[in-house]
């Protein structure tokens, strides 16, 4: 009895892997498009913002690229710590 509760417990582990990693890429996913939109709300103040303009597409540029990196590196980061978690 104890080896089928065992066996359940990891399926039921890698089942939430699986779905983790399906949610990370989706959400992959959905930042690149969100990234190109910051990118384009930055361009518009760049281009039509005025005085202030540079101030202002300088946080949606920084803030776009900064999301995207964490959220492209977040599957390395997983994995990482998949790698040193052990059950």
């Amino acid at each position: 009895m104890n080896m089928f509760t065992d066996l359940v417990l990891l399926d039921a582990i890698s089942n939430l892997k699986t779905t983790g990693a399906a949610i990370l890429t989706a959400m992959q996913l959905l930042g690149i498009v969100s990234a190109a939109i910051a990118f384009g709300i930055g361009a518009y103040h760049l281009i039509w913002g005025g005085v202030r303009g540079r101030q202002s597409s300088i946080v949606w540029f920084i803030g776009g690229a900064a999301g995207l990196v964490v959220l492209m590196g977040a599957t390395a980061i997983a994995q990482y710590i998949d790698s040193q978690v052990v059950f």
